[in-house]
């Protein structure tokens, strides 16, 4: 049998709670959008008792009036359809169940909890500016009206379940419900108000209020806030009629799910307290019982909060983990914070939290998140202030920045940007929403960082081609065997020389050296003894010249010695100490045996009749050869 036909067969026995007579006729007509105050005032004039409890309602709550309230008609006129609706409606199942006889279960308990929870989703309402006040007062008024007519229909049976129930509290009281009755409590609350003709949304919240996230109603809608303001005040309701320690271990939740709401700890404290005390001021009319209740600030101060997913929802999971950000979150509101810090790190991401936007920025150099959530209003700095501060540093521009705010008129969207906003979230926060816009700012944040990536790949590259190229340039000006510089290295010195020798009238000279007998030494000794010949006298040519000099292995078994500002007399002194350094060097061929090597100069200096360094080095050749003419070992300079 499924949960409507329990519901008729039940209803059948004809004990279900529900308005009859004169009340069921009330909330029949305030249904109807044309009815008139004098139909509703006809209707309750037929039942003298309830017409006086609602002019006596009407005189304690409309203190405002200048003559009290005499006649059923000044207190409909005074007071509204929906609010006269709405106490029909209380007073007439409150008055008709009082003689609930299912051991273990309480009425005055029932009501008071229905009633505080009916009076907190109106506060919630009005809080918001979303939503009609009257009709979340019924749905909290009606929303547990299920348990009393299990209750009622079947106590002996219910008097077992409750008491299963204090024996196993974690087992959730539907699930006894249904296992006893193949209908739970929720169940048969929607069926009642299927019942008396209330609205299909109706229908929806009381069967879901307990657990939202068995809804499908769609985040943000409408439904979707009337469904949590009844979860809040429900919720609200049992906390505050919950005595200590198991109040405090509550607590934590209630925070969490009105923060859900977008209801912060401190209109929490607001909307409880204010609830509380009317609730205390319509127990009296009602004739319900009600209890004295701690301050809400003290219920919530100091609480430690333990998140609860469920209670919360969840964002999508990346697939890639190297994608998942380093996030800062700056709020002032405790829940808020972990609200949202539990959901940023169940999808995998690590986050950080600050409650000001003074100390975020204190903690953005060490941290460098890749993204920032911020509250726009905060304690020493909030949102656009912190985030113009953000901006100034040029190292931190490219962090993507979201700023949280309650309201979204344009100018205030046009300031958070132009603050350096990169986007901004409406509270209260929809996991969704947060869901796609946190995806938009991830990808923004892998392209910036790819794009860096990029960037630095392209400098490693410009570096590595750089030194490349000035290892090609170093390779293609030095010569292989002697590690000395070559001769189009020389050539291209000895022109700069002249250059400079030309602009100041310095003196230039140079020198050809040429190994004596080199042919010899490669027939006799092998070549690789006339290479170590050549590396040999390169050794000495390079200890032996001086720092502004310049040694290059000029081709064959010759070398160029460039040496500025040297005329020519020091010249030839400094060329022939470079051939008697030489001659005092001994080489080793194969076997150990040494040699001597010797040199032949030729030495040229600038003068006038000598146009460029092309005869400048031929002069240089000329001499060499007569340096060879003349018996070798020798330097001619003339």
């Amino acid at each position: 049998m499924d949960a409507h036909s329990k519901f008729e067969a039940l209803k059948a026995k004809g004990q279900l709670p529900s308005p009859k007579g004169v009340a069921l006729r009330v909330v029949q007509l305030t249904q109807k959008d044309d009815v008139t105050n004098q139909e509703i005032a006809h209707a309750i004039k037929a039942d003298p008792a309830l017409s006086g409890r609602i002019i006596k309602v009407a005189n304690a709550l409309v203190a405002y009036q200048t003559r009290p309230v005499a006649s059923i008609t000044d207190a409909v006129a005074v007071l509204g359809l929906n609010t006269v609706r709405q106490l029909v409606l209380g007073l007439s199942l409150v008055e008709g169940s009082r003689n609930v006889s299912c051991q273990g279960f309480d009425y005055q308990g029932f009501w008071s909890r229905s009633l505080l929870a009916a009076i907190t989703a109106q506060n919630l309402v009005l809080n918001s500016g979303t939503g009609s006040p009257e009709e979340v007062f019924i749905l909290g008024l009606l929303g547990q009206i299920g348990s009393l007519a299990l209750a009622t229909a079947c106590p002996e049976e219910y008097a077992s379940v409750l008491k299963k129930s204090a024996a196993q509290p974690d087992v959730p009281l539907a699930d006894l419900e249904r296992a006893e009755f193949g209908v739970d409590h929720n169940q048969m609350t929607q069926a009642m108000l299927a019942d008396w003709g209330m609205p299909q949304v109706f229908q929806e919240v009381v069967l879901y209020h307990e657990d939202p996230a068995q809804s499908n109603v769609a985040e943000g809608s409408r439904n979707w806030r009337m469904l949590h303001v009844q979860h809040v005040a429900d919720y609200l309701s049992k906390v505050c009629l919950t005595q200590d320690p198991q109040r405090r271990k509550m607590v934590p939740k209630l925070i969490l799910i009105a923060t859900r709401l977008g209801v912060e700890s401190d209109m929490l404290t607001v909307i409880g307290d204010k609830s509380i005390k009317e609730w205390q001021e319509w127990s009296k009319l009602f004739g319900i019982r009600s209890v004295e209740i701690p301050p809400f600030s003290k219920l919530l101060e100091a609480v430690p909060l333990a998140p609860d997913i469920r209670d919360i929802g969840e964002l999508p999971k990346s697939t890639d983990k190297s994608y998942n950000l380093r996030i800062l979150l700056v709020d002032d509101d405790r829940a808020t914070l972990l609200l949202m810090k539990t959901l940023l790190e169940q999808a995998g991401h690590k986050v950080a939290t600050a409650s000001n936007g003074m100390d975020a920025l204190s903690m953005v150099e060490k941290l460098m998140p890749q993204l920032i959530i911020a509250d726009w209003v905060m304690p020493k700095m909030d949102g656009i202030e912190f985030c113009k501060a953000l901006r100034q540093n040029p190292v931190w521009r490219n962090i993507y920045v979201f700023i949280m705010t309650a309201q979204e008129g344009t100018d205030r969207l046009v300031e958070a940007f132009k603050a350096g906003a990169n986007d901004y979230m409406t509270k209260p926060i929809n996991v969704k929403v947060l869901g796609a816009r946190l995806g938009a700012g991830q990808r923004v944040v892998q392209l910036q960082e790819e794009l860096e990536f990029d960037r630095q790949e392209l400098r490693k590259f410009s570096t590595e081609l750089a030194a490349s190229n000035d290892r090609l340039q170093q390779m293609a000006l030095t010569d292989v065997l002697t590690n000395l510089p070559n001769r189009r290295f020389a050539n291209e010195h000895l022109e700069r020389q002249w250059a400079g020798a030309e602009r100041s009238g310095s003196p230039l000279s140079c020198m050809l050296v040429d190994i004596d007998h080199f042919k010899k030494i490669n027939d006799t000794h092998g070549h690789k003894t006339g290479d170590n010949a050549l590396k040999r006298v390169s050794e000495v040519l390079l200890h032996a010249i001086r720092k502004q000099d310049v040694v290059c292995r000029f081709g064959g078994e010759e070398f160029l010695v460039i040496c500025p500002d040297t005329p020519a007399e020091q010249a030839f002194q400094y060329a022939e100490r470079l051939r008697r350094n030489v001659a005092e060097t001994a080489a080793y061929c194969a076997g150990g045996r040494e040699f001597n090597l010797t040199v032949s100069i030729g030495l040229a200096s600038k003068k006038p009749i000598l146009p460029n360094t092309e005869m400048l080095l031929q002069l240089a050749d000329k001499r060499l050869y007569a340096a060879k003419k003349a018996g070798r070992n020798c330097t001619i300079a003339n």
